[in-house]
């Protein structure tokens, strides 16, 4: 594997991919001299001087880095990225299979972000096999702490919060749901907002509907199916026709949340995706029997 590039090595080798001389690039904050200096490691470029030869070779700070890196991350947004592609039905063993991944960086590396992502995922695993919100609050705890502190949530704020909505009270849910959602469209610009919106409404779905709030489910489940649309991502979207389902089997609305159910399975059977196809079959008993309805 090649060796990493400096940032301005990776600039000429983008400058020369995309035929442009260094003249050519020439503005009156970027001149000739300092140009060459950048390419041959002989300046450290400040952060404006970076971006002013980015615009000018017609390309983005985020495309240089990745070219820089030999087409690759490191380690840590490898691990993020990761996180961030887990199944929403998260099944136990790619879990625990990230939760060690996590484990061995930290052995290396004590990185906050990694700490709160592996305690996100302990939490997950608990509250999937236990449903006890109290135990999966506590592994969770101290990202609350950190976070309630701030007046606003970036982007990675904004993702850990969508996986641990749980260590709310119920009373609190709402408030920060709210926030949430007001909070995750100043990214509307962002790289993958519409997954992380997508992600953070089925969330905010199913805590509510295990806070017993089933009447407040319905408008993230429809935003989440609408984004699943719009980003063609198939088994999110008939993920949340389930979810659909039950909300219209809650409000009485028998006949159409059978069917809309029996269309969810009749997906994940026609995928082969027999564990989703299993966990939905049970999910939608275990609803039955949270709010007490007979079929």
């Amino acid at each position: 594997m090649n060796e990493t590039k400096t940032i301005g090595e990776a600039l000429r080798d983008i400058r020369k991919i995309k035929g442009f001389t260094q003249n050519e690039i020439v503005t009156t904050n970027l001149s000739r001299s300092t140009i060459a200096k950048i390419e041959t490691n002989l300046m450290n470029p400040t952060y404006n001087r970076i971006l002013i030869f980015c615009k000018q070779i017609n390309v983005s700070l985020e495309e240089v880095i990745y070219y820089q890196h030999n087409y690759s991350v490191d380690e840590k947004q490898k691990l993020i990225y990761e996180f961030r592609n887990l199944n929403n039905s998260i099944y136990k063993d790619p879990i625990n299979k990230l939760i060690s991944d996590l484990d061995d960086f930290l052995q290396k590396d004590n990185d906050l972000q990694i700490e709160e992502l592996k305690a996100i995922l302990k939490a997950i695993s608990i509250f999937t096999e236990t449903e006890s919100v109290d135990l999966a609050r506590k592994e969770v705890g101290f990202i609350w702490q950190r976070l309630e502190k701030q007046d606003e949530w970036f982007h990675h704020d904004i993702l850990i919060l969508a996986h641990i909505i749980f260590v709310f009270e119920n009373e609190t849910l709402e408030i920060v749901a709210n926030k949430l959602m007001s909070e995750i469209d100043k990214f509307s610009y962002f790289i993958n907002y519409k997954r992380l919106k997508m992600g953070l409404v089925f969330n905010l779905a199913l805590f509510l509907k295990f806070a017993d709030r089933m009447d407040k489910t319905i408008d993230y489940i429809e935003i989440g199916i609408q984004l699943a649309s719009d980003i063609d991502n198939l088994p999110i979207k008939y993920l949340g026709y389930h979810r659909k389902a039950e909300y219209l089997q809650y409000i009485g609305e028998r006949e159409q949340a059978k069917s809309l159910h029996q269309t969810a399975l009749s997906f994940f059977k026609f995928i082969d995706d027999a564990e989703m196809y299993k966990d939905l079959k049970n999910d939608w008993k275990k609803f039955h029997k949270q709010f007490q309805i007979i079929e």
